[in-house]
């Protein structure tokens, strides 16, 4: 049986480069139609580019721009996406990229997971798309830039994004009655979100592992030896302590979905084989599915909200 501990570990497995947000203020200012700031970028799709300085004072405001316009579906507020990128300050000084490293960069649009200025220009752009963002210190890093980074306080950033690829980051599907008043509610929200849990009062947790489905989705069924792309959020059926939320950053990684392996998780092969991908699942997994020296802790057994939004 596998440890908690190595559940955290796998809950938390997941590369953090550079970019990754911190607290930025909100705005507006996209603007692809005046191109007006944005330095030359030359080079062909695919390949790493070549970007050039940034002349005088940089753009006060957000700028985005469409060097190459993809023929894929549009990128959709909450779309997981996969993208190649370069960042370099206004003045010319690269800081990150992930065409050397040859790893693509995966991350949920508009849950706070990036910097502010992608999620405001990528939001709309076509899968296939290479995009140049120039972003203002107010929606990058402000004062506050990520240690030993090439980025001082104030800088202007400037970004070659190439999208690769976007899938839905949210349930998509019919909402299931919950009827037993025996099992806990869980919210049908889409918004981005975490579900709310509701565990049931002076209710004796289930002896077996439950699963019942939340929100039906359509997509590939989901294998017991399968891992799985999923938001999950994760309360003690004691007394709804939450245990775990994946839109929460944690000191291991951002926010945003995982990748799980479901026979790691105390539960999830049981309850999870069959669901199918663009579901929301409850799971009640009861303490004695669960190491014995970790069982104290659960409050007789643990309640899930998994999304699963893929199957790797």
């Amino acid at each position: 049986m596998t440890s908690t501990k190595t559940v955290r570990r796998a809950a938390a497995a997941l590369v953090v480069p550079l970019l990754l947000a911190s607290a930025a203020a909100c705005g507006s200012g996209d603007d692809e139609t005046t191109p007006g700031g944005v330095p030359a970028v030359s080079g062909d799709s695919g390949k790493k580019p070549e970007v050039a300085d940034g002349k005088g004072d940089p753009p006060k405001e957000l700028k985005s721009k469409v060097l190459n316009k993809g023929d894929g579906a549009k990128v959709a507020k909450f779309d997981l996406l996969r993208v190649n990128y370069l960042g370099q300050t206004w003045k010319g000084e690269e800081f990150d990229n992930s065409f050397d490293k040859k790893q693509p960069f995966d991350f949920q649009i508009n849950t706070d997971g990036v910097i502010k200025g992608w999620d405001e220009g990528l939001l709309g752009k076509t899968v296939g798309s290479r995009v140049e963002l120039v972003i203002p210190p107010e929606k990058a890093y402000g004062d506050n830039p990520p240690q030993g980074s090439a980025i001082k306080p104030g800088d202007t950033l400037v970004f070659v994004i190439e999208i690769e690829e976007a899938k839905s980051g949210i349930p998509e599907g019919e909402k299931v009655p919950q009827e037993d008043a025996a099992l806990p509610k869980v919210g049908t929200n889409t918004d981005g979100k975490a579900p709310k849990i509701t565990v049931p009062k002076d209710t004796e947790v289930p002896g077996e592992v439950v699963s019942e489905t939340v929100i039906q989705g359509t997509g590939k069924k989901v294998g017991a030896k399968d891992t799985i792309e999923a938001h999950f959020t994760a309360v003690t059926w004691k007394d709804g302590k939450l245990v775990g939320d994946t839109r929460q950053a944690t000191q291991q990684g951002p926010a945003g979905p995982r990748p799980m392996p479901v026979e790691q998780v105390p539960g999830w092969a049981e309850g999870l084989k069959g669901q199918q991908v663009g579901s929301r699942v409850l799971l009640v997994v009861p303490e004695k599915e669960f190491p014995k020296e970790d069982r104290k802790q659960l409050g007789g057994g643990l309640v899930f909200a998994v999304d699963i939004l893929d199957i790797q």
